[in-house]
C-alpha cells in the first residue's frame, strides 16, 4: 500500500493532469462548436446531435456501473496486494462488457431506425458500432481510475474527442452525415484498441469465470451504481429527444444540442476533477480517517464552485458575442439557452460532491433515487416548458431537475458525512457582486474589458474573504512537485 503522503501526492498530480486534459477538452469543444454546426447546418446537425446523444444512453447502460465499481473495488484489492483477484475481475468484466455491448448496439439501432425514424441505416449502424467499441474500451479506462491513474483514465475521452473532431472534418465534406458517423466509429475503435493494449497486463484468460456465483456480488454493486449513472445519462442525453418529440423541429433540437454541449463541457470537467479524488477518499475511509475526508470534500466543493463562477461570468459578459461568432448567426438563440444552463453549473457542483460522497461511502441507492427524481422532473417540466418556449424551455427544465437532484442527494449524504456547504455558498455569492456590470455591455472590446474586471475583482474578493489563501496555494504547488512531500 502507498504511504499516505505518496498516495495524496499521486492523487493531486493526477487531478492536475485531469484539469489540464479538460482544458484541451474545452479547446476541442470550441473548435467543434466553431466548425461542425456551421459545416452541417442546423437541420443536419440536429440529426447528428440526436444520433450521438442517444448512443450515450446505451454505452452507459451496458457499462454496468464500471467506473463506480472499479473505483470502489480496485483500491481495496491493491491495498490487500490481491492482484490475482484483480486480474480475474478485469478479465471477466471485459468479457461481460463485450456481450452487453453487442445487445446495446443492436437495441440502439432498433430505436433509432424504428422509434426515431432515422432514414440513414448505414450511418446509424456506424454509431451503433461505436457504442459497442466504447462499451468495451471504457472498462479499461475505468480500471486506470481505480488504480489511481486518473490522468490515463481521462486520456480516453480526450483522444476520442480529438479523433472524432479531426475525422468528422475530413469525412463530412466527402460523405455528409454518413461520413460523420463513420468518423465516430473509427475514433471509438481506435481509443478502444489503445485502452485494451494498456490494460493487457491485467487480463488473464486462464481466470475466466463468468458464472453468476463469481460475478454476482460485483454485479449487484455495479447495478446500483449503473442505475444512477444511467438515469443521469438520460438527463444529459435525452434533451434532444424531448425537444424533437415536443416540437417536431430539428432546428430547435440543434439549438438545444449546441447549448447543452457547451454546458456538458463544463459539467464533465467538474465531475471528472472530483472523481479523480475518489480512490483516495475510499482509501481514507478504509482507514477510518473521516476528518481528512470531510476536509478534502469541502475543499473540492469550494474549488469546483470557483470554476462554475468563472464559467458563469464568461457567459454573462461575452456569451452573446461568442455564440454568433463561433456557431454562426443562425445559432443566436443558443445564447439564451446558455443562461439557465450556466446557472445549473453551480447546482451541479453541489450535486456532484454528493454523488462523490455516495460513491465513497458505498451508498449507490441514494444516488439512483436522486437521479430518478431529476429525470422525472426534467421530463415533466420539460414537456410543458418546451411546448411553450422551445429549446429554451428544455434548458429551464434542465436547471430545475439539477436543483432537485442536488437537494435530494446532499440532504442524504450529509447525514453520512457531515461536510459543510457554507464556504461554497459564500464562494458562489461573491460572483453575484459583479453581475450588475452586465448593464454596461456594449462592443466586443467593452464586454471583454468588463469580463476581465469582473474576474480580477472576484479573485480579490476570494482572497479578501480568505476563501483562498496564499498558504493554501503554496501547499497545492508543493504537493504537485515530484519531491518534498506535504500532507493534505
Amino acid at each position: 500500500m502507498l504511504p499516505r503522503v505518496t498516495e495524496a501526492r499521486q492523487t493531486a498530480r493526477n487531478a492536475g493532469w485531469v484539469v489540464a486534459q479538460r482544458v484541451l477538452h474545452v479547446v476541442a469543444a470550441a473548435v467543434f462548436a466553431l466548425l461542425i454546426p456551421r459545416l452541417m447546418g442546423p437541420a443536419i446537425y440536429g440529426r447528428y446531435a440526436l444520433l450521438i446523444s442517444v448512443s450515450m444512453w446505451f454505452a452507459l447502460l451496458s457499462g454496468l456501473g464500471a467506473v463506480s465499481l472499479m473505483t470502489r473495488t480496485v483500491p481495496q484489492l491493491v491495498a490487500a496486494g490481491n492482484f490475482a483477484e484483480l486480474k480475474k475481475l478485469v478479465t471477466n468484466l471485459l468479457v461481460l462488457r463485450a456481450v452487453t455491448g453487442v445487445f446495446s448496439a443492436l437495441t440502439y439501432l432498433a430505436i433509432i431506425i424504428v422509434g426515431l425514424r432515422e432514414p440513414d441505416f448505414v450511418g446509424a449502424a456506424c454509431i451503433a458500432g461505436g457504442v459497442f467499441a466504447r462499451t468495451v474500451g471504457n472498462l479499461c479506462f475505468s480500471l486506470f481510475l481505480g488504480l489511481n491513474q486518473a490522468a490515463r483514465w481521462g486520456l480516453g475521452d480526450l483522444l476520442r474527442r480529438w479523433l472524432t473532431l479531426g475525422m468528422t472534418l475530413a469525412a463530412f465534406p466527402v460523405a455528409g452525415l454518413r461520413g460523420a458517423c463513420v468518423a465516430f466509429l473509427v475514433a471509438n475503435v481506435a481509443v478502444t484498441i489503445y485502452g485494451i493494449t494498456k490494460a493487457a497486463a491485467f487480463v488473464e484468460w486462464s481466470s475466466l469465470d463468468v458464472t453468476r456465483r463469481y460475478l454476482g456480488p460485483y454485479l449487484r454493486v455495479g447495478t446500483y451504481f449503473a442505475a444512477g449513472n444511467l438515469l443521469l445519462a438520460l438527463v444529459h442525453r435525452s434533451g434532444e429527444t424531448l425537444v424533437r418529440l415536443t416540437t417536431q423541429d430539428f432546428v430547435q433540437v440543434g439549438f438545444y444540442g449546441a447549448a447543452y454541449s457547451v454546458y456538458l463541457t463544463g459539467a464533465n470537467a467538474l465531475w471528472q476533477f472530483a472523481l479523480a479524488f475518489a480512490p483516495h477518499l475510499v482509501a481514507l475511509l478504509h482507514r477510518d480517517d473521516r476528518v481528512r475526508v470531510v476536509l478534502l470534500v469541502e475543499r473540492l466543493l469550494k474549488w469546483m464552485t470557483i470554476g462554475a463562477a468563472i464559467c458563469t461570468l464568461a457567459v454573462v459578459f461575452v456569451g452573446s458575442n461568442l455564440v454568433p461568432l463561433v456557431l454562426g448567426a443562425a445559432y443566436t438563440p443558443v445564447t439564451r439557452n446558455l443562461v439557465p444552463l450556466t446557472i445549473a453549473l453551480f447546482v451541479l457542483c453541489i450535486g456532484s460532491v454528493g454523488r462523490l460522497v455516495s460513491l465513497a461511502v458505498d451508498r449507490p441507492g441514494m444516488a439512483a433515487l436522486a437521479a430518478a427524481l431529476e429525470i422525472a422532473a426534467f421530463w415533466m417540466a420539460g414537456i410543458v416548458a418546451t411546448l411553450r418556449l422551445g429549446s429554451f424551455g428544455a434548458s429551464l427544465a434542465a436547471l430545475f431537475g439539477s436543483i432537485l437532484y442536488a437537494a435530494a442527494i446532499t440532504w442524504r449524504m450529509r447525514r453520512e458525512l457531515r461536510y459543510s456547504l457554507a464556504v461554497a455558498f459564500r464562494t458562489g455569492m461573491l460572483a453575484l457582486v459583479f453581475m450588475p456590470l452586465a448593464w454596461l455591455k456594449g462592443s466586443w472590446t467593452t464586454n471583454v474589458s468588463l469580463l476581465l474586471v469582473a474576474l480580477a475583482g472576484y479573485l480579490l474578493c476570494l482572497f479578501g474573504a480568505r476563501i483562498i489563501t496564499r498558504t493554501e496555494i503554496a501547499r497545492v504547488k508543493e504537493l504537485l512537485r515530484p519531491q518534498a512531500p506535504v500532507a493534505i
